[in-house]
């Protein structure tokens, strides 16, 4: 009996924290924890992203509630990576959005606590 795949995606890989970026500075957090299901990086997707001059590290899919835009920042277990992609994934329910996430090479630090811009982490 040959083994095929479910209909349903589940996030069972693990989990990150979504950050809001301004200017090289993590101004707020924008999910505390948001689960994942680790993709692989497709030849299209590496390439096309590669010619644009981003390299992509890690692909990951996440529920379509997530509350993540292009240009963020994803921790993952004390990595940082910038979303440099979201596309909507609708071939296994529920629907989903694929990430493509770039390794961040400086990493970005939490901007100044004065400015009332960030978000409580709980």
């Amino acid at each position: 009996m040959l083994k095929h795949k479910g209909k349903y995606q589940t996030y069972t890989d693990g989990w990150g924290t979504v950050w809001k970026v301004k200017d090289r500075r993590l101004v707020g957090i924008r999910q505390a924890v948001l689960h994942f299901q680790e993709q692989t990086v497709g030849e299209r997707r590496y390439w096309d992203a590669y010619v644009a001059g981003t390299q992509v590290t890690k692909a990951v899919r996440v529920p379509y509630e997530a509350s993540v835009e292009q240009g963020d920042i994803f921790m993952i277990g004390g990595n940082q990576y910038e979303v440099v992609q979201k596309d909507l994934k609708d071939d296994r329910l529920p629907a989903s959005w694929l990430l493509s996430l770039a390794s961040v090479v400086i990493e970005y630090r939490e901007g100044e606590k004065g400015g009332g811009q960030s978000e409580s982490r709980s």
